[in-house]
């Protein structure tokens, strides 16, 4: 764990003001703004400023503007589920650069719907896939190549 002394700019004096007024650990430090450090803990603004940076580097903190997000956002792509019902569900189909997560009982579809997105992610994107390729890692023993070779037909 990263102690207060260890940042830069932070010596022993500093280091006590920042504990004194509520800032002794490094998450508190990270989110804190500069303003709001220099008036409890009594430190010049660009002092904080620089204590605040090395906190969030010691915490591997890093914030987006809402532009940035924005940005990123551009490069979200979506497959369909082929069901245009599941994909008005969730917003136009599953998206890339995210983690989606499909539950429920044994015989419940989740291998079916990973299938699916095995071959749709391939399709052309004006048919709703991606162009795109795909590594299927089957851990509990339901890849079925030959359901892929009819849902790929179906396509």
């Amino acid at each position: 764990m990263v102690e207060l002394e260890d940042l830069p700019n932070v010596g022993e004096k500093t280091a006590e003001k920042l504990r004194e007024a509520g800032f002794a650990d490094m998450m508190r430090l990270a989110t804190a703004t500069a303003k709001e450090l220099s008036v409890k803990a009594e430190i010049g603004e660009g002092v904080a400023e620089k204590v605040i940076e090395a906190a969030r580097r010691a915490e591997k903190i890093d914030f987006e503007t809402a532009f940035d997000v924005m940005e990123r956002r551009r490069d979200v792509g979506r497959i369909t589920t082929g069901s245009k019902g599941v994909d008005e569900l969730i917003g136009g189909g599953i998206e890339t650069q995210a983690i989606t997560e499909v539950f429920g009982e044994f015989g419940s579809g989740k291998s079916q719907i990973s299938h699916e997105l095995a071959v749709t992610v391939q399709l052309p994107k004006e048919r709703g896939g991606l162009d795109g390729e795909c590594v299927f890692i089957d851990t509990e023993n339901t890849f079925r190549p030959e359901r892929i070779e009819q849902i790929a037909d179906a396509f």
